[in-house]
């Protein structure tokens, strides 16, 4: 996937920021900026920072090892970040969904913006089915999901998590 817009929002690979060692600090510093104790609190432990002095550059290098991540900006500012992982063990058509939003972009519909258009982006160029997981403390979550057309997956919750599947048109 290579991006897509939606009325708000632009939603590009951070491939090329990463890569060029000219935009990489200024990335680095943006993100320091959104990965707050309260934005990745409801997260898994695998997307928690490591509190080292390299913690930023550590968690770049696991998200770019683990998953497909796009820069969710609106106008000139970074206000969220998108995941896609693959799963091995799945068919190729099939991908888990992640994203965080900075605090400030909180309560303004960004998120349920950004997976209703990473839906409608995937039906015209790959549709697939998306999984998503969501901590059962996080009904806001869960409740952009149902929005987006993903329906609850009561065969794979846990104590701690509520699964989701979209499968594709």
């Amino acid at each position: 996937m290579t991006g897509f817009t939606t009325s708000r929002l632009r939603v590009t690979p951070w491939a090329a920021a990463l890569d060029d060692p000219a935009t990489r600090p200024a990335l680095e510093h943006r993100l320091a900026r959104i990965l707050t104790p309260p934005v990745l609190r409801p997260l898994p432990p695998s997307v928690q920072l490591d509190g080292t002095p390299s913690q930023i550059t550590n968690w770049i290098a696991a998200r770019h090892t683990a998953s497909n991540v796009w820069l969710v900006e609106t106008g000139e500012t970074l206000v969220g970040l998108l995941m896609l992982f693959s799963d091995p063990e799945r068919v190729s058509d099939c991908a888990h969904l992640g994203y965080l939003f900075a605090e400030e972009a909180w309560g303004k519909g960004y998120a349920t913006e950004l997976v209703q258009g990473l839906a409608a982006h995937l039906d015209e160029t790959a549709p697939m089915t998306l999984l998503a997981g969501v901590d059962r403390t996080n009904p806001a979550s869960a409740r952009v999901l149902e929005k987006s057309g993903f329906l609850p997956d009561p065969e794979t919750p846990t104590a701690d998590t509520l699964r989701f599947r979209r499968p594709p048109p």
